[in-house]
């Protein structure tokens, strides 16, 4: 197969409304150059028949991030404070989505030979919850994957272990960690911060000590006695 770069993991229904979703997983072949995640393979939630750039403009792009407050629709209705969603669609979600959506599903055993030990980051667009678990647990799991899911109070309870949950208030975090989450919270600024949680390492606020790829933080709930700090960021 030579260098390949680009795999397809899940071509098939959303979890969220069941149209027909895609999983594109890049960086395979190069590292990646995203100072703030590090070399992190990266995954790409998309709508398989719209490109990711027209989705947000007509709501379809529900089918990949659900309720998410982040979305541009749902932020322009100024249902919440926080900033948008910091992902340009129209750069490396558009472009991965025109060059690859025909791709053939890559085989779970295939798929583990070639990402073998990288870190992947799980929904670099898209939420990790659109998608059916067996795709998650037919890929390697190392101690420093990343996800995060807005879904966290109505998806199965087992992505816990691989997602922190996405919130934007502390009932949406004492929520979360009643179903069983570590959380990821968006702040204000920092002065917002609670017991029980850290400036995200990697953010600009907390000096940028270190990368998503070393860092480990976020990688949902170890096991059940699991007592890092839940992490919170600056949105921008």
């Amino acid at each position: 197969m030579g260098k390949q770069t680009t795999i397809k993991l899940y071509d098939g229904p959303s979890l969220i409304d069941g149209k027909r979703i895609i999983v594109l997983m890049t960086g395979l072949g190069r590292p990646s150059k995203n100072t703030k995640t590090g070399d992190m393979l990266q995954t790409w939630i998309l709508r398989y028949d719209i490109a990711p750039h027209e989705a947000i403009k007509t709501g379809d792009d529900s089918s990949v991030c659900g309720g998410c407050h982040l979305r541009p629709l749902i932020f322009k209705k100024g249902k919440v404070s926080d900033k948008p969603c910091y992902v340009k669609v129209f750069q490396a979600p558009r472009a991965t989505w025109k060059a690859n959506r025909d791709l053939p599903v890559t085989g779970p055993e295939e798929a583990r030979t070639l990402i073998g030990e990288r870190i992947v980051r799980r929904g670099s667009y898209g939420d990790p919850g659109a998608v059916p678990m067996h795709v998650w647990n037919n890929i390697p799991k190392t101690r420093k994957d990343t996800g995060y899911s807005h879904r966290w109070d109505d998806m199965d309870p087992a992505l816990s272990s691989i997602v922190m949950a996405s919130v934007h208030s502390l009932d949406e975090r004492r929520q979360a960690k009643a179903k069983g989450f570590r959380t990821f919270r968006t702040l204000d600024h920092t002065g917002q911060l609670v017991a029980g949680e850290i400036l995200c390492p990697a953010s600009k606020e907390a000096g940028q000590r270190t990368t998503c790829q070393s860092c480990g933080l976020c990688t949902g709930k170890i096991n059940g006695q699991d007592n890092r700090k839940d992490i919170a960021i600056v949105a921008h």
